[in-house]
């Protein structure tokens, strides 16, 4: 029976072990630019999303909101749409109308060569 148990508690580790690294294997954010709250003195030119891993161009969007909940670039409707950088396919870049001083909301969403999407939001300021 002991020896059951053992093979048992093997294999739950093995299992583990071996499926972990598709677990980790989704498209994460690992920096934007502009951060996450920043505070900027003048408004950017555009938005730049670096990922953990390379995003598929076709599933992956970023979309820019104003205080007042107005879609202001990256819209289906909107000519400007975001863009997988051609030199790095792990930042996703969306390029903006001029902004004013205000609050923005940017919410993004990708899939990674897995197919599994993920997606978030942060806001920055523009003073």
């Amino acid at each position: 029976m002991k020896t059951l148990h053992n093979l048992v508690a093997a294999a739950v580790v093995a299992v583990a072990t071996l499926s972990a690294p598709f677990a980790a294997a989704h498209a994460s954010l690992k920096s934007s630019n502009p951060a996450a709250n920043a505070v900027l003195d003048a408004a950017p030119k555009e938005i730049a999303l670096t990922f953990n891993e390379k995003v598929e161009p076709a599933f992956s969007s970023i979309t820019l909101t104003g205080a007042a909940g107005h879609v202001l670039a990256g819209a289906v409707s909107d000519k400007a749409k975001a863009t997988v950088d051609a030199s790095n396919p792990a930042i996703l870049r969306l390029v903006l109308p001029p902004l004013s001083a205000g609050v923005y909301t940017v919410a993004w969403a990708v899939a990674g060569p897995d197919g599994h999407r993920r997606k978030g939001e942060f806001t920055f300021t523009v003073k």
